[in-house]
């Protein structure tokens, strides 16, 4: 269960500021929206302007944990992040976990891009391709959850299977086709009993014409999975901050270049995306079939957004839930449909006088 922080009591803010700051006094309270797994406000203080995040019950110790410690990396990339000011998931202070951060300067990228020049935006892309690059040049051994160790980050168990809740080998993995068709195989089993459990047989048939594509050498490479405009700052026309990385795991790359790709570049002027691509391929050179590989994960992305919508379907606003899972649903079975191997029933049929013409 995700507390309301809409209906969060005065005294459990106080004292959430008193324990990070005796000397701040409590000015504003500002309610930027919800998150779908957990849910933020801006505290405006007589100190300094934070962030507060309330984390859901059942995420555990690590989860909100998870933040910092990948925010603290990144920042030794020299990417831009907030500063996790304390992480508490004792419920000693206040009844549930939370994070308090600083607040970066900047708007959300998605509420400022239309009002920018394509030069400025052209820059932009060029600096997330950039941004993107230098995490994924981050690599490790094995595929799994990001985890912490002595000196920095490890590869743990994979965070959404255990979450789960199936009993199924948690990873770490050797290959990332083993992690990759475990994470499809839970979001599979929990689309039983749902809505949407008539798209199972249709993904499982994708999945076994297509899974060859990926059984390849994949360097394990820390993924950020969320990167689209709401997750990006800007201010004066350049990027301030990179925000959110709960999704975070440690995979193949172009699982997450499809993600921003579809979030944040599709269906924009070439000249974005080239400066993206340029931008990243700085860093991290594109294995040849990339293109190929792309609807693969696209449909495997779409089960995680199924999935959001069976978990988190309250969160959303009024008449959103609906709609998406409409949208959900036609953009997996297009992307099956377009894969569909080509039949005599689907071919055009020629008749005779057609042909001698």
């Amino acid at each position: 269960m995700i507390p309301d922080v809409a209906h969060l009591d005065v005294r459990h803010l106080r004292a959430i500021l008193a324990e990070y700051d005796p000397r701040a006094d409590l000015v504003r309270i500002d309610r930027p929206g919800s998150g779908i797994s957990n849910q933020v406000l801006f505290l405006t203080t007589t100190r300094d302007d934070l962030v507060l995040r309330v984390f859901a019950d059942d995420l555990g110790t690590w989860k909100p944990q998870k933040e910092r410690k990948i925010y603290g990396h990144m920042a030794s990339l020299g990417i831009p992040v907030p500063f996790v000011h304390t992480v508490d998931a004792s419920r000693q202070v206040v009844p549930f976990a939370y994070s308090l951060a600083a607040r970066l300067e900047g708007e959300p990228y998605s509420a400022v891009c239309s009002s920018l020049t394509d030069t400025e935006n052209v820059a932009i892309h060029a600096t997330l391709g950039d941004f993107l690059g230098r995490l994924h040049t981050t690599t490790f051994d094995r595929f799994g959850d990001v985890d912490a160790g002595a000196d920095g980050l490890v590869v743990g168990p994979a965070y959404e299977l255990a979450a789960g809740g199936s009993g199924q080998t948690l990873g770490p993995f050797a290959t990332w086709r083993e992690m990759h068709d475990a994470l499809v195989t839970s979001r599979l089993r929990l689309m039983r009993g749902t809505p949407f459990e008539d798209l199972i047989p249709v993904v499982e048939a994708y999945v076994v014409r297509h899974r060859d594509i990926i059984d390849r050498e994949v360097t394990p490479r820390l993924l950020h999975m969320d990167l689209h405009r709401g997750n990006v700052l800007v201010a004066n026309g350049r990027v301030t901050g990179v925000l959110d990385v709960e999704e975070a795991i440690v995979g193949h790359n172009e699982y997450d270049l499809m993600r921003t790709e579809l979030a944040t570049i599709r269906g924009q002027p070439p000249a974005f995306a080239e400066a993206f691509m340029g931008a990243y391929e700085a860093h991290v050179p594109l294995d040849e079939g990339y293109e190929t590989r792309k609807d693969f994960y696209d449909v495997s992305r779409t089960l995680v957004w199924i999935r959001s919508l069976i978990l988190h379907g309250d969160a959303y606003a009024s008449g959103l839930e609906s709609q998406s899972h409409r949208a959900a649903r036609a953009h997996l079975l297009g992307l099956a449909a377009a894969s569909q191997p080509e039949t005599p029933q689907s071919r055009p049929q020629v008749s005779g006088s057609a042909s001698t013409r």
